[in-house]
């Protein structure tokens, strides 16, 4: 009896503590239907407007950074480098007062939200001194301008064309087509070649005479085949050869020549081609190594 009399309590037990789970089960579906029938309409119109005002908000950004870049290069006295950065400065600080607009709309103050963006910003300026340090090297690289959109340079052991210089980074695009970020901070830091920026470049190629040949009949021939290349520029001077090394095998000439920095690449190759269909038809020899094998 003993034995099914606690049982019974313990059957007891459990039942009323399953009433009791389903009771608070059902009063606590209760309070969330309510919540949902009392705030949630407000809540989704909430939403609603805070994804309305980011998406408007970005969209009206960007247009307004594609204003102001227009409106930068109307100016006289700024380029495309700089009216670049100044639309990016621009859109991002049209997109910080967006997304503090589009917050509260959330129902969080302005002036809560403002205090905590501060000491938000803070502690990521402290955790993020790199990427400060890259915008701070990008208003240098605006009032310095070591280089521009369009000029060939070497950034930070890079070379290749600027095609954008934002707040954040230089953007370069290599001979063969090869997007290259580098951070304003190590740009700023390194040195840079600009070999845009004086509008001349001198093309220097040597090139390897046998002892035996004819050094003035060489020299000559460089120079006049330098000088009918249509892009090899006749100042600050004309084409220049002179004997620069004598090597164990060959009798080593330098040509100089000048010419504008869009067309180095192709002068360089055409002269190479050109100097050696010349000396092949004034019988003037390039040595290359030889090895004698000796037997017994």
């Amino acid at each position: 009896m003993a034995a099914q009399d606690a049982a019974s309590n313990a059957a007891a037990d459990v039942a009323g503590a399953a009433t009791g789970a389903v009771s608070d089960a059902g009063g606590f579906a209760t309070t969330a239907m309510n919540w949902l029938v009392t705030e949630g309409p407000g809540l989704a119109i909430q939403l609603v407007q805070f994804l309305a005002i980011l998406i408007i908000g970005f969209w009206i950004a960007k247009k307004l950074s594609a204003t102001a870049k227009k409106l930068a290069l109307k100016s006289p006295n700024v380029d495309e480098t700089l009216a670049n950065f100044l639309a990016s400065i621009v859109g991002y600080v049209i997109k910080a007062f967006v997304l503090i607009a589009a917050i509260t709309k959330l129902g969080v103050e302005a002036t809560s939200l403002v205090a905590v963006l501060g000491a938000a910003t803070l502690a990521i300026g402290l955790a993020l001194q790199g990427t400060l340090g890259n915008v701070a090297a990008g208003v240098m690289l605006m009032l310095f301008r070591p280089y521009k959109i369009g000029d060939y340079v070497e950034v930070a052991g890079n070379e290749g064309v600027v095609n954008d210089v934002n707040i954040f980074t230089t953007n370069l695009a290599t001979v063969d087509n090869v997007k290259t970020i580098i951070a304003n901070g190590e740009a700023w830091g390194s040195t840079i070649k600009n070999f845009t920026s004086l509008g001349l470049r001198r093309v220097d190629v040597d090139y390897g005479i046998h002892y035996n040949d004819d050094i003035d009949k060489a020299i000559r021939v460089i120079n006049e085949v330098a000088a009918q290349h249509p892009d090899v520029l006749s100042e600050p001077h004309g084409p220049w050869a002179k004997v620069v090394t004598l090597n164990e095998s060959s009798v080593d000439i330098q040509s100089r020549v000048w010419c504008k920095p869009e067309h180095y690449w192709d002068v360089m190759f055409d002269l190479k081609k050109s100097i050696k269909e010349a000396f092949d038809e004034n019988d003037i020899t390039i040595p290359y190594p030889t090895s004698i094998e000796l037997d017994g």
